[in-house]
């Protein structure tokens, strides 16, 4: 079970855990089927660093912590969810089938659909968690956003057939066995509603705001592996990453507008 985590923290974050070499399918699988509790862990560590911020300044204004706890995310992750957004965008933007679009992703330079599709994500990110910081909910959406995308990441992982023999996309596709996923599944929801639940007078309320991103994050990530896999002609790490990048930010965004009713 733990070197499965370590392995997980290492391929999700630039964190060193100390993997171990040359992991089995088996092993690779129960690393993905961690992902959304390491997800959790990152938006966990995301919300103190906004919460220092807001100290810091007095407690007056969000846009600021909001942009740093964002910024954390990014620095913890070494933006591979973005750098894997970036080159599914641009894989999007041109013709000539899956060979091409996988040729455009290997390509150094980013093009203007990939430093769109970043540059809107990341606009949306900073905006929605500010407006939950506002509202007292900002816990609730970074830590609900983090374990969303990576969960939506992990059922990619189920049955999706690699695009290539080779990469990240090879390494993990179809290695996620069903009743690891459901029950990675189950737990993630589990403590998604009790942070949000703890983040709100209301905990009712607040539980099913933050299962709502959460189910919003699957979504959102599962509809973005369908679109990149038809553009790559499977799976690949890009498109992992573009599933982590657009589900964590429906999960921000159902968060915030829905805060407001439960304050």
């Amino acid at each position: 079970m733990f070197r499965a985590l370590r392995l997980s923290v290492s391929t999700l974050t630039r964190l060193p855990a100390g993997a171990p070499d040359s992991p089995d399918r088996a092993l690779v699988g129960a690393a993905m089927a961690w992902a959304p509790i390491v997800g959790l862990a990152i938006g966990g560590v995301a919300a103190g660093v906004l919460e220092l911020a807001r100290a810091a300044a007095g407690g007056n204004g969000s846009l600021l912590p909001a942009a740093l706890a964002i910024a954390g995310i990014v620095a913890l992750t070494g933006a591979l969810h973005l750098d894997g957004l970036a080159d599914t965008a641009d894989a999007l933007g041109v013709r000539g089938g899956p060979a091409r679009a996988r040729e455009v992703a290997k390509e150094s330079a980013t093009g203007a659909f990939g430093v769109s599709a970043v540059a809107v994500v990341l606009l949306l990110d900073v905006a929605a968690v500010a407006t939950t910081a506002g509202q007292g909910r900002s816990a609730t959406a970074l830590v609900v956003g983090c374990a969303g995308g990576r969960l939506a990441a992990m059922w990619a992982c189920h049955k999706t057939p690699p695009a290539t023999d080779s990469g990240l996309g090879a390494w993990v596709a179809r290695t996620v066995r069903t009743s690891a996923g459901l029950v990675a599944t189950a737990v993630t929801a589990a403590l998604c509603g009790v942070v949000s639940a703890a983040d709100t007078p209301h905990p009712v309320a607040g539980a099913v705001t933050g299962l709502a991103g959460l189910a919003a994050a699957l979504i959102v990530g599962l509809f973005v592996r369908r679109i990149g896999c038809r553009a790559f002609g499977g799976l690949t790490g890009d498109v992992l990453g573009a599933v982590i990048s657009c589900g964590g930010t429906a999960a921000y965004v159902v968060v915030a507008l829905t805060g407001s009713l439960v304050r």
